[in-house]
């Protein structure tokens, strides 16, 4: 079963597709980069007014622009920006944020571009204005930019905008947006490649066992989508931490079976699949990954029983 969106939803999709357009194609540099941050395009999701989707419309509209934004080979901070500090902040804060979550030691997401950080500390969830914050770069192949604090940040300096219980919810509403985007993208590649490569004189789509993977795959990213639309549409912390669980959990299937049938190419800078399977495994990994979202699951719904 598919859910139609309302004219006003579409209107919007169609208009985040026409802005992202110029991005479709593959990233300048992308032999030297697999995280191709692109400025540019966060800039025009905010001067549109695409970041503010779910305060002027609703969060279901705030995660179909972070879907469709997510879709491109070039990565922004459209799920932190648009999800979770919408809610948080009642705001959009200028430029890309990141998301630190657990031990600040730890290399994170997005920080090496960011303007400002969501942090979890300890209860409470804080915004952290990253202006004169030493911020070392880490080498990474998973299709982010990943960075790491040089020092303790001064968490006195940060602005409490809640507790931390809202900003994991809201993260993971974001990661499973992002991951659906991704995911839609490697599957739309590689069923491309399948029907123009060829194998023994047919082309390697053709092949009923080829046909029926993809068909799962398929299935699994469009699952994806309506959980993470879900979530976003209800507000609650349960359908969050389902939609982060499944699409965290089902990314090692996609990985191997989208590599799997585009053969090497999978695995070279000028084929656009790397962009999004190395988009899944960064995700894959965050705020304690399938087992710590399905926790959350068990928590919630059994826990006190137990």
């Amino acid at each position: 079963m598919d859910m139609e969106l309302t004219g006003e939803q579409r209107l919007l999709v169609e208009a985040v597709e026409a802005l992202g357009s110029r991005w479709q194609a593959m990233p300048p540099g992308h032999e030297r980069d697999y995280a191709h941050y692109e400025a540019n395009l966060q800039g025009a999701l905010a001067e549109g007014g695409f970041l503010r989707a779910g305060l002027d419309m609703g969060m279901l509209e705030a995660a179909l622009v972070a879907i469709e934004v997510s879709r491109l080979p070039v990565v922004t901070s459209v799920g932190a920006s648009a999800l979770v500090a919408a809610v948080l902040t009642g705001d959009v804060p200028d430029g890309p944020l990141a998301i630190v979550g657990g031990d600040w030691r730890k290399a994170q997401r997005m920080l090496p571009v960011a303007t400002h950080a969501l942090a979890l500390h300890g209860e409470r969830a804080l915004l952290l204005d990253l202006a004169g914050v030493a911020v070392a770069p880490v080498a990474s192949v998973y299709a982010y930019p990943y960075g790491r604090f040089a020092a303790e940040p001064d968490w006195s300096a940060a602005t409490d905008i809640g507790d931390a219980a809202t900003l994991r919810q809201w993260a993971r509403v974001a990661i499973a947006c992002e991951a659906a985007g991704a995911a839609e993208s490697a599957v739309a590649v590689t069923v491309a490649h399948v029907k123009e490569r060829f194998a023994f004189g047919r082309a390697i789509g053709s092949y009923q066992a080829v046909q029926h993977r993809l068909a799962q795959c398929h299935q699994i990213a469009r699952a994806m989508r309506f959980l993470a639309l879900h979530a976003a549409w209800s507000g609650e912390a349960t359908a969050a931490d389902i939609a982060a669980t499944y699409a965290q959990d089902h990314v090692n299937k996609l990985a191997f079976d989208l590599h799997q049938f585009s053969g090497g190419m999978g695995v070279t800078c000028e084929y656009q699949l790397h962009f999004f399977s190395y988009r899944l495994r960064a995700l894959q990994g965050e705020l304690g990954g399938a087992d710590g979202a399905a926790s959350g699951v068990y928590d919630r719904l059994w826990g006190a029983a137990a």
